[in-house]
């Protein structure tokens, strides 16, 4: 998966070393048939392609863009004059006009020029089409005698079905994973990697939906102990790194349940059965967990307020119950737990 720019170097390495071994096959069939003139011409248009390495080395990918696309238009439209249009060199060039406006998407994302891809796709479709309508109306240059042009056509259609198919896989691969990561960043808090404030609602409202009357089904708003005091005292840093340790205790101590980030430094658990249990133990490990810094150690604990649903409840004022259990742990001391 393509995440930096140093991503989009071994991709373009990669690209430019694919056209350049398919210009050495042919270069090859091409000298096996007697084709001289084209045998010639693919060795300058290897040497190019060599060349493209060194504009990719430095970055310089809408240089080298340009560049590969110029001479494989070229390239295949001096195949298909020489050779004829039914032999379907023009595919190739054809097949890549999806890849260029990936470029102009990657260069986007990334800060890099705009490769112009209307214009480029608008040049390789007018000289694919010169250059088959001079082959129709004046026939091929050079006549291959021996190889039938079926197998010519067959040859250059598997390799442009197999570049299509490569690329739809590369795409659809980044398709995929963008919109996981967008519904990650959707869902979740970016600090601590737990639900967020949308994604709770959304879980509270199906868990009250799925809940049948055997069940028992609770929540508990908890709130870090004189937060303020610890961000005042050791830093925002310190505090955001308190924030993550709770987190990581609750993922170990309640595992069964839906934790999500409410907002700032109050947090939201949702669970089954009783909960008189795993809260207790879960406050208790917090203030034996100190948080490790540089200026020493920072000891913090929590309160928590728990909530039984009773039938009827809608989340809002279910959540707002435990709320104000939450403030009755304060009031009475706090780290502790109020039910």
């Amino acid at each position: 998966m393509i995440k930096n720019i140093k991503d989009i170097q071994k991709l373009s390495f990669a690209t430019n070393t694919v056209i350049l071994s398919l210009v050495v096959l042919m270069m090859l069939v091409y000298s096996l048939i007697g084709a001289m003139f084209l045998v010639y011409y693919s060795i300058f248009v290897c040497v190019v392609y060599l060349a493209h390495y060194l504009l990719i080395k430095k970055y310089q990918f809408i240089k080298a863009t340009w560049s590969i696309y110029a001479m494989m238009t070229i390239y295949m439209a001096v195949c298909t004059i020489y050779l004829g249009y039914d032999y379907g060199f023009q595919l190739y060039s054809l097949s890549t006009i999806p890849l260029i406006y990936y470029i102009k998407y990657m260069q986007t994302k990334y800060g890099g020029e705009d490769p112009k891809p209307n214009l480029c796709s608008a040049i390789i479709v007018i000289v694919c089409l010169l250059s088959s309508l001079y082959s129709v109306k004046n026939g091929p240059i050079y006549r291959v005698e021996g190889i039938p042009t079926l197998v010519f056509l067959g040859i250059n259609l598997t390799s442009v079905c197999c570049f299509l198919i490569g690329f739809a896989k590369l795409t659809t691969g980044i398709i995929i994973e963008s919109e996981k990561k967008l519904q990650f960043q959707a869902n979740y808090d970016a600090l601590t990697k737990l639900s967020n404030r949308f994604n709770m609602r959304t879980i509270l409202q199906k868990s009250i939906e799925e809940k049948d009357s055997s069940s028992q089904l609770w929540i508990a708003m908890l709130d870090i102990d004189n937060f303020k005091k610890i961000n005042d005292k050791y830093g925002h840093a310190a505090g955001d790194r308190v924030l993550v340790t709770l987190a990581e205790i609750m993922k170990k101590i309640c595992k069964d349940c839906a934790i999500s980030r409410w907002g700032g430094e109050e947090f939201l658990i949702c669970g089954k059965n009783d909960p008189k249990n795993i809260l207790e133990s879960l406050v208790k490990e917090v203030e034996r967990t100190p948080v490790k810094e540089d200026c020493g150690d920072i000891h913090f604990t929590i309160s928590v307020g728990a909530s039984n649903y009773a039938p009827g409840d809608r989340y809002d004022t279910w959540i707002i119950r435990a709320d104000k259990l939450l403030y009755k742990a304060k009031e009475n001391g706090k780290n502790q737990v109020m039910s």
